[in-house]
């Protein structure tokens, strides 16, 4: 009851301003669901309380002592963002470098290669459509604001035979490709692949990213 109450008076020290445009849902530290309304009032949701396990899930704890899981729970990192329904992680990004012998020299090409893990919750009630990924709905930029256009989104892990979507408790990895890659006079720090609102049922942008010292580099033998 007391770190009911001092959570409770915490929210009142909330500034006007970080809440003054539309209304809010958090979870307090002892596991219950609050609205804090655009008006400066706040009220509980429900009486029930929610937990985390160990491996993502989120648990709604209700009053008549019974359970359920309700989805993923939340996350937010640089490389890792997971939503009540979508986990989407970046495992890695690889810098692929072609290189076209002429008479004289070499014509060098690269391309930078994104793989991203997308893991559709077994609460999820919908499956997400992978096979028309919408190309303009990601955006790949560096830390300096320099946009690589975007050249392809592909699977790489096949989804079952006959299907063009990621259903409920299913995971795949995705490849999302980018025309060339920063170069050493950039001195560009890090990479992001950004998802928009509206692809794979995403209602805010996502965005992941990555050092350039963590990169991969291949030799390829050419591009698609």
């Amino acid at each position: 009851m007391t770190k009911t109450l001092i959570t409770i008076a915490t929210l009142l020290f909330i500034p006007v301003s970080y809440a003054d445009t539309i209304d809010q849902q958090i979870t307090t530290d002892d596991g219950r669901e609050i609205l804090l309304k655009a008006d400066g009032r706040w009220e509980y949701r429900s009486t029930d309380r929610f937990a985390n396990t160990d491996d993502g899930r989120r648990v709604r704890l209700k009053e008549d002592g019974s359970w359920a899981y309700t989805g993923n729970a939340p996350l937010k990192s640089k490389t890792q963002v997971r939503t009540a329904d979508l986990d989407i992680k970046l495992n890695k990004v690889v810098i692929e470098t072609y290189r076209k012998k002429t008479q004289k020299s070499a014509r060098i090409k690269t391309q930078t290669v994104f793989y991203v893990q997308l893991n559709n919750s077994t609460q999820a009630k919908a499956a997400i459509n992978i096979e028309d990924s919408d190309a303009a709905l990601v955006e790949v930029m560096d830390n300096n604001g320099k946009i690589y256009p975007v050249l392809s989104i592909k699977p790489v892990l096949s989804l079952k035979a006959g299907s063009s979507k990621l259903q409920p408790g299913a995971e795949t990895i995705l490849t999302i490709r980018a025309e060339k890659s920063p170069s050493i006079f950039d001195d560009v720090k890090s990479m992001e692949v950004s998802f928009k609102a509206g692809i794979y049922g995403i209602k805010n942008t996502v965005s992941l990213s990555q050092k350039v010292t963590d990169f991969e580099n291949v030799e390829v033998d050419g591009f698609e």
